[in-house]
């Protein structure tokens, strides 16, 4: 099961990732996420709370370069595989077209 963190966050990130996946483009993965990302053709980057500690490094500093948004989520990246109905754990999403979600507004920077 899920935890909560943040005063219920992660109910609010839940909804807005099963739109995006169905609404707008996103990358799987953490070694075709940190490529785009450094790319700079990426909006933003979701990141699963077990992402080894070394990737987010790599992730945040790319992203600070490009001005691109970071939003952790605080479930496992088994969690995030399981609401884009994956049967494999998803450790980074890039957001390279967000559609009909709200996903930029509700994550952190």
């Amino acid at each position: 099961m899920r935890s909560m963190s943040k005063g219920g966050q992660e109910v609010m990130l839940e909804m807005p990732i099963k739109l995006l996946y169905k609404t707008g483009k996103v990358i799987l993965g953490s070694r075709r996420a940190v490529k785009i990302v450094k790319s700079g053709k990426v909006l933003a980057v979701i990141v699963a709370s077990n992402v080894p500690k070394h990737l987010i490094e790599d992730i945040t500093y790319y992203a600070g370069m490009g001005n691109v948004k970071v939003i952790k989520y605080s479930g496992s990246s088994y969690d995030l595989g399981a609401i884009l109905g994956k049967p494999f754990p998803v450790s980074v999403i890039a957001v390279l077209d967000p559609g009909e979600s709200r996903i930029l507004e509700v994550g952190e920077q």
